[in-house]
């Protein structure tokens, strides 16, 4: 879980936006803990340290950041749900990035991957930031701490964090973190405080703050919006954006950054005019990871390199803000595009303008040492590299916004994603809001990458448990249907996963029943749209059926031999050897895909046993149930389009 030197999860925690001429520093590692039952800290000042600036002894415990005080992996394995804990670290100033004086020109930024779910951040005794939602990041400007520290002749700066995080509130969004004592079937034990990582780094003054790259195959365009931050009137800029695949140069464009809203947008043609690639290109695109154009059509293109889970070719993108008066570099980010459409054409769900079959697997990523925390970068490679190599082209990614590095990977090796939040149990109109402000956080985080190709709000009603009566709880629905798409028009919504859906793109249901009645349901549209556990497939008289594609998004979840796991251990339904695991595999797959009718794809219960929910194809070690090749046969199976009724 860490490097030679000690320090887990050591790497830069976004890999999709690099500044290379820009340092940074991770902050995982050893931190000072406490446990704040009785919430006195703020009374007593537990954030303004001890004698000398050392951390307060009240935090007389330790733990390894970035994993929670539940898991093994921070060193505690204390399993309360305690709703108040406390971190605190001094760190020498070169720790910090600043062995001499701060630049006018550059700024300290202090990052958090995610903190669940409230969080207070102290430099130094001073309030540096404040944050609410527990899956997304967010940073504090420390730069004149550190600057006072500095002038003040310290040589180490404290940073006390206070996490808030309560247990039982069920309009808190929580995901999977429950509630209760003890862990039972699909719920398991929370998540407080940091999980993900903690890291500094010195950013330019004048800077690019946020942008989208948003592609188009049809015009062979990408667009680019940048938001900058640290511009004014003395100081105008400009952005400059080039675009190369494979190392060759496709092209570069520059425009001017707005003197009121600091921002600018580009169009980038990708489009090469030639009938294939270009020679530096073509040989890389052969490469293990892409095809070139006389082995797969999709590979090439109308001049492009299309992004798919067969080709998952890449086009580098470099981001520059410019002085506008001499081009004099400002900031620089290097990052990448997929390109690659999401649409419903006659019903259908496409993948570039051509239809095509989701196999994906519910991913709720969760590790037996570490929780919520991947254990490693790699850990999340790991986990899609075993799943696409059964056939598995894709996840839905379940009740979490995972960490970066999954996005990441599922770039680079191909493989589709539904990005989905954290839900809450009950409704209020503080959850309301709550929600929405965390989801588009998540949204902005991850709205660049390829892989993502649906965004999945709500599952089965969790929060909004009166749709059938409450039109609040519908048109919190509708809100986040059309929210999600005026920050992002270019991918698929499935609005209320599973059930009473009120405005969506996907008709998805959920069904665990076996392979007989599997069959009937998926063998006429009358019963696919039918009730689900008793519930409707639309809510809302005016809410009706108009041709959606349909995606069976939760089924199997086969559990095997329970009576050898532990006594709590929990599936929807059980196998009582590999043989007939197998079997009963086979029959729920082909219920799917020798479906009469377009379903567009399936999503599998799921990658791994987690706690008391033991029906997973791994266990929690990832280690295979059944031959793989085995699983392969079962899970390459595709619909045979001769075979579909139109």
């Amino acid at each position: 879980m860490s490097d030679k030197a000690g320090i887990p999860r050591p790497e830069y925690p976004r890999p999709d936006r690099i500044r290379p001429d820009h340092p940074h520093k991770v902050l995982n590692g050893t931190w000072a803990f406490a446990f704040d039952e009785k919430d006195r800290g703020i009374d007593e000042r537990w954030n303004r340290g001890g004698a000398q600036g050392a951390v307060h002894p009240a935090l007389d415990k330790q733990i390894i950041v970035p994993f929670a005080h539940q898991t093994q992996a921070s060193g505690l394995n204390d399993k309360r749900a305690c709703e108040v804990v406390w971190y605190a670290r001094q760190f020498s100033m070169r720790e910090l990035l600043v062995e001499e004086a701060i630049r006018d020109e550059e700024r300290v930024l202090l990052h958090f991957g995610a903190v669940d779910y409230e969080t207070k951040v102290w430099m130094e005794g001073e309030l540096v930031v404040e944050h609410r939602g527990g899956h997304v990041p967010f940073h504090a400007d420390i730069t004149d701490v550190l600057r006072a520290a500095k002038d003040a002749n310290k040589t180490h700066a404290s940073v006390t964090v206070r996490a808030r995080d309560a247990p039982h509130d069920l309009t808190q969004p929580r995901g999977k973190q429950y509630w209760r004592a003890q862990p039972e079937s699909i719920f398991y034990h929370p998540t407080t405080g940091i999980w993900q990582s903690v890291w500094v780094e010195r950013v330019p003054r004048a800077r690019i703050e946020h942008f989208t790259l948003v592609p188009d195959i049809d015009t062979g365009t990408l667009s680019v919006q940048a938001e900058t931050l640290g511009l004014h009137k003395g100081l105008e800029g400009q952005l400059e954006v080039e675009v190369s695949l494979l190392g060759t140069t496709i092209s570069a464009s520059t425009v001017t950054v707005g003197s009121s809203t600091s921002e600018a947008s580009a169009v980038i043609s990708v489009r090469i005019p030639a009938s294939s690639p270009p020679e530096k290109a073509r040989t890389s695109l052969s490469g293990p990871l892409a095809f070139p154009p006389e082995v797969h059509r999709l590979a090439w293109t109308n001049g492009m390199a299309l992004w798919s889970p067969e080709t998952p070719t890449l086009y580098d993108v470099t981001l520059r803000l410019k002085r506008k008066n001499d081009s004099i570099v400002l900031d620089t980010i290097r990052t990448y595009a997929g390109m690659r459409k999401v649409s419903v054409i006659d019903g259908r769900f496409c993948l570039n303008n051509k239809p095509y079959f989701m196999a994906l697997n519910l991913d709720q990523g969760y590790w037996p040492d570490s929780g919520l925390t991947p254990p490693t970068a790699e850990a999340l490679k790991v986990d899609i590299e075993k799943m696409k190599s059964i056939g598995m082209n894709g996840a839905r990614k379940h009740q979490k916004v995972e960490d970066p590095y999954y996005h990441y990977w599922a770039d680079r090796l191909g493989y589709l994603v539904w990005g989905e939040a954290a839900n809450a149990y009950d409704y209020s109109s503080t959850y309301s809001l709550r929600f929405m402000e965390e989801f588009t956080a998540s949204i902005r985080r991850d709205v660049n990458h390829p892989s993502v190709v649906v965004w999945t709000p709500i599952n089965e009603s969790w929060g909004v448990p009166e749709l059938q009566t409450s039109e609040t709880h519908r048109s919190h629905i509708a809100a986040l249907y059309h929210h999600i798409k005026s920050i992002d028009p270019s991918r698929l919504i499935s609005d209320n996963d599973g059930w009473e859906h009120v405005t969506t793109d996907l008709f998805t249901f959920h069904d665990y029943a076996e392979y007989a009645e599997l069959k009937r349901t998926c063998a006429s549209l009358d019963t696919v749209l039918g009730p689900k556990a008793g519930r409707p497939g639309f809510v809302g008289s005016e809410n009706k059926y108009s041709g959606q594609p349909l995606i069976l998004s939760e089924f199997g979840g086969v559990a095997i031999n329970l009576s050898k796991s532990n006594e709590n251990a929990w599936g929807y339904n059980e196998a009582t050897s590999e043989e007939d695991l197998l079997a009963r595999l086979e029959g729920l797959v082909s219920a799917v895909v020798d479906s009469p009718l377009h379903i567009d794809g399936y999503v599998y219960t799921q990658t791994a046993d987690i706690e008391t929910e033991v029906n997973g194809l791994l266990t929690p070690r990832r280690e295979w149930k059944v031959d793989p090749a085995k699983l392969k046969a079962v899970f390459s199976r595709r619909p045979d389009p001769a075979k579909v009724a139109c």
